[in-house]
């Protein structure tokens, strides 16, 4: 009896040894695992790449190099807000989009150089209200999760927080996404660092009519005092030479106005830069253009013309762009950290 006694035990022990190794640890393991993947086949994350590049500038050429390298899905088509949302909407394919990112050159004033429609207005708070109002944007269907997260690689569009919060109404569908923009440059392609973001500064001259290199210097001296930047060598340096070297690069802003005027003798006679500077002051309308370009009017090169009632008037200002990557304070060889959940150096709304 204690012989059979014994079998049994070992029979009943065997039975449950092989029922417990082969069934709940491993199979809860699976199911676990399994429903990760769903949950990861479930979003998704795309890059549209909304502009194209002018003369020798590889902004956005470098940008989508940079995604490219982080696998991400890339959209280089896209160059309206109404494009981004149609294609969001055609591809969404039971997949919620995780991360939408809109790469495409700008600033805090002025807004986007996309534009808001196909052949529309560039995107500002007032075209984009404009276009919401009269509801020439189709309508973003249910393809956000509730962790959605929008972000504009913009230089300095952090600091337009009325624009990113109509971005955000124009981009909440089932979900409302966070959006994300910084108040700094951000910049592809470094010397030293792919990605990296960079504070700002801006000189000014009538192109064509340059004051030289030291009077330029002496220009953001007078404009930034406190900024601790040697703006003679930021000037002459192209690119970083060693890390967080201050460099900078020079682009031109074009002016363009064609004024209609109903009576020959109102049509004015604008024959020198002065007159036409005079004409704009005079004017409220255009005098406020100007303003809103936070540029001095005598730093435009101005020229008119005119053919029979109309006036056509033409500025142009070159910009002395400098920028100062922003490094790490307690290692200043390494830069900030550009993930856009950086909350030092991103805006989130």
């Amino acid at each position: 009896m204690k012989t059979k006694t014994v079998k049994m035990t070992a029979f009943m022990g065997l039975v449950l040894t092989l029922f417990f190794a082969c069934s709940p640890k491993e199979n809860t393991e699976n199911l676990t695992a399994m429903n990760d993947t769903e949950v990861v086949a479930s979003k998704q994350s795309v890059v549209f790449i909304a502009g194209y590049d002018k003369g020798e500038s590889t902004y956005y050429k470098d940008a989508k190099q940079y995604f490219e390298d982080l696998d991400y899905t890339i959209v280089d088509d896209a160059f309206s807000l109404q494009e981004i949302i149609m294609w969001l909407n055609k591809n969404h394919n039971a997949q919620d989009f995780e991360e939408i990112h809109i790469i495409n050159k700008g600033n805090s004033k002025k807004g986007l150089s996309l534009e808001t429609t196909i052949h529309g207005d560039v995107l500002s708070q007032e075209s984009l209200l404009n276009c919401l109002k009269e509801n020439k944007l189709p309508k973003l269907e249910s393809v956000l999760s509730a962790d959605s997260k929008l972000v504009f690689h913009t230089s300095e569009l952090g600091k337009n927080k009325q624009l990113l919060q109509v971005l955000k109404q124009t981009f909440t569908a089932n979900h409302q996404p966070k959006v994300f923009a910084t108040p700094l440059a951000t910049v592809f392609n470094g010397q030293f660092q792919q990605h990296f973001l960079a504070k700002v500064f801006y000189g000014y001259y009538p192109t064509a009519q340059s004051p030289g290199n030291i009077d330029l210097s002496k220009q953001f001296i007078r404009k930034y005092p406190l900024e601790d930047i040697h703006w003679l060598d930021a000037i002459r340096t192209k690119e970083e030479g060693e890390p967080g070297e201050a460099f900078s690069y020079k682009f031109n802003i074009p002016i363009r106005w064609e004024i209609e005027f109903s009576d020959d003798e109102d049509v004015p006679s604008l024959t020198d830069a002065n007159e036409i500077m005079d004409w704009i002051e005079d004017s409220e309308e255009y005098s406020n253009r100007i303003k809103d370009m936070g540029i001095d009017i005598e730093k435009f090169r101005w020229k008119a013309y005119t053919s029979g009632q109309k006036v056509v008037i033409k500025g142009k200002t070159t910009v002395v762009c400098v920028l100062k990557p922003m490094m790490q304070r307690n290692n200043p060889l390494s830069y900030v950290r550009t993930e856009f959940d950086n909350e030092r150096y991103y805006t989130q709304l």
